[in-house]
């Protein structure tokens, strides 16, 4: 899941400084000296720290290790990291239907795909891709950086992007200067890389046998270890770690709050925040093989242990050519498996089961039109639609394809549904799936210790709330209003466990009541969650495997 929002870089909000004033941290596998301190905002930048032993050669398609041995000089981090990356062709379109279909235009989709760049001209010509991408920043407020003995909150951001893009920077959209402007006495910041595509997430057993499935999932593990070890380092208390993420990054901690069954009772974070988040569930692996299948013919190869002695340059360019080229409207071919380790099922049923870590306190939040993006406009007719459910379910059987087509989503198409032709019944059964009805298992395992919102400002796509969140200047056609209740809720959240605003209504805990706060143009409000229904019900127990 994808969105470009251009906003200022961080380093465009970042004063220079002598170097010969700005501090080193010692990690005692290598030191980082701060590459800039921000005089307006009080705040220190580490960039580019390095949290993991490079995941190339042997390495491939493995969980990754922490750093070895000893690096001997000081590192500015002034080389930046982005780790090898692609999108499908459909997502360069998305946004021009996204706005014909809201504007009440006409599109055509054919024209569309046939002016698009051809496959030879998608690999990432970004300066910074490599493999070596397992890097982290760390923005840390001067004051607290200097106590040490009162340390402060934490918020690692994990970026979304579909399992297959995305940096740790997101070009400056993830800027975190303006949500510690408005907290009082600040907060650590920290947002970090993992592998994406085909080297973070390729599965199968081949994988299962020679390498590590959920592979990127491990990274994110890896860099929330990391914090834990060394955040005190920068002023920061490992004991009040606030995970938040959106789209992908979202869905992908709604793995870690399940993971391993909530067998190992770790602390890795006391907190998480997940902004619309979004996977696909996959019970089998049937797209898995199909996927990792490809990617090898694309190299040219058979097995994965020939993959891993090949160049850089050669999966970098399979990656993006196999993504770019094969993955299915509203999809990127890669993402979380159910691995029987770290996924043991799919964390709706996992939560259903309370096999879940339950020592976290939860905040949730989807948006009104979340599917809009990802829902094929040449959608037109009933057996498009079925077709949209078993190309994402193989292996469904006849009985569950029959009740989601006559009895969740029955082609009613009055209005009284949320649907009026096919397309939008396509639209409500994706954005369900995909995205909506993960925030109801979540709010609802964790009821008393959940909060809930729902951001209803038109339209209310996927990702527009990503400028609200880091609300830096005044980005086009964001709502101030929305934008201050936003922000305050989080940096309360992170900064004191519970979501306020000064101009917000008072935000309850979900509970048995499914009561959430809506986020709308003209004020907040307590509302009943819309996702507490019997389709998010079917859903999750999983019955389409």
């Amino acid at each position: 899941m994808h969105l470009l929002l251009p906003i200022l870089s961080v380093a465009a909000f970042a004063l220079a400084a002598p170097a010969s004033n700005l501090p080193v941290v010692d990690l005692t596998y290598a030191s980082y000296r701060a590459n800039s301190f921000n005089e307006t905002g009080g705040y220190y930048n580490f960039s580019n720290i390095r949290y993991a032993a490079p995941p190339t050669g042997h390495f491939r398609f493995r969980e990754p290790i922490a750093p070895t041995g000893r690096q001997c000089h000081v590192d500015n981090g002034d080389i930046g990291r982005v780790c090898p990356q692609s999108s499908g062709n459909w997502s360069l379109i998305a946004s021009q239907f996204s706005k014909a279909f809201l504007n009440g235009q006409t599109f055509d989709y054919n024209a569309a795909m046939a002016a698009i760049p051809k496959s030879d001209a998608i690999v990432s010509a970004d300066s910074r891709t490599t493999e070596d991408c397992l890097f982290l920043d760390v923005i840390t407020p001067q004051a607290g950086f200097a106590k040490k003995e009162d340390r402060l909150p934490v918020l690692i951001y994990v970026y979304g992007g579909g399992y297959s893009s995305g940096d740790k920077t997101g070009d400056g959209d993830f800027n975190p200067a303006e949500l510690l402007r408005i907290s009082d006495s600040g907060f650590v910041y920290v947002s970090i890389n993992y592998r994406l595509g085909a080297l973070g997430w390729l599965a199968g057993k081949e994988v299962s046998a020679n390498g590590t499935l959920n592979a990127g999932l491990y990274d994110q593990r890896l860099a929330f270890e990391w914090v834990q070890q060394h955040i005190h380092l920068f002023g920061g208390d490992k004991h009040r770690v606030t995970v938040m993420g959106g789209s992908a990054g979202a869905g992908s901690i709604m793995h870690h709050l399940t993971a391993f069954g909530g067998r190992k009772n770790e602390s890795l974070f006391s907190q998480a925040i997940l902004l619309s988040p979004a996977f696909l569930p996959s019970p089998t692996m049937i797209s898995a093989e199909r996927a990792f299948s490809n990617f090898l013919a694309l190299l040219n190869f058979t097995s994965l242990s020939e993959a891993r002695k090949l160049p850089s340059e050669a999966l970098i360019a399979a990656n993006a050519l196999q993504i770019y080229s094969e993955a299915s409207y509203g999809s990127n071919i890669y993402g979380p498996v159910v691995d029987g380790t770290l996924a043991p099922a799919l964390p709706g049923q996992l939560l259903l089961n309370g096999t879940f870590n339950k020592d976290i306190r939860i905040m949730t939040m989807h948006n009104t039109l979340e599917g809009l993006t990802f829902t094929n406009p040449t959608i037109n007719s009933s057996a498009d639609y079925l077709t949209t459910v078993t190309s994402s379910f193989p292996t469904i059987s006849k009985d569950a394809l029959k009740f989601i087509n006559t009895t969740l989503y029955p082609p009613v198409f009055d209005g009284s549904l949320g649907y009026k032709d096919e397309f939008q019944r396509a639209l409500g059964t994706v954005e369900d799936v995909n995205i909506i009805c993960n925030t109801h298992y979540i709010a609802q395992a964790f009821s008393d210790k959940a909060y809930a919102l729902r951001f209803a400002v038109p339209p209310g796509i996927h990702g527009q709330q990503t400028p609200y969140v880091f609300r830096n200047g005044a980005p086009s056609g964001v709502v101030p209003s929305v934008a201050d209740a936003l922000q305050q809720y989080i940096v309360s959240f992170v900064t004191k466990s519970v979501p306020t605003s000064s101009n917000g209504t008072e935000m309850p805990v979900y509970g048995s009541e499914s009561v959430l706060v809506n986020l709308a143009t003209n004020g907040t409000s307590q509302q009943k969650d819309d996702t507490a229904n019997q389709r998010c019900t079917w859903w999750q127990k999983g019955l389409f495997a």
